[in-house]
């Protein structure tokens, strides 16, 4: 065991959350791009690379030891997510 007590491992667990938003900021910026770069919202959800991506996450999932099924779960949150909010920006002025 890593941690002691909850105190330290909230701390830690804290450390990562500022981590991911840091990178989710990143990862919306590129989906806000996206928005901008495509001439319809038809093409705003692509069956054929979400599969692709959760293809890959499974791959990876799997050889970090994770839950496959959790990590393509909260993957397809993901993507979704993105895609509402492509929509919702869709051809915003930058």
């Amino acid at each position: 065991m890593k941690h002691n007590n909850m105190k330290d491992l909230r701390a830690e667990l804290n450390q990562i959350d500022s981590s991911l938003l840091s990178l989710f900021k990143d990862r919306f910026a590129l989906i806000h791009e996206a928005s901008l770069i495509k001439k319809n919202t038809n093409e705003i959800r692509d069956h054929e690379r979400i599969e692709e991506v959760i293809s890959g996450i499974r791959t990876q999932s799997k050889d970090l030891g994770l839950d496959e099924n959790s990590m393509e779960y909260l993957w397809r949150f993901l993507i979704e997510l993105s895609i509402r909010y492509e929509f919702d920006h869709f051809d915003d002025e930058s």
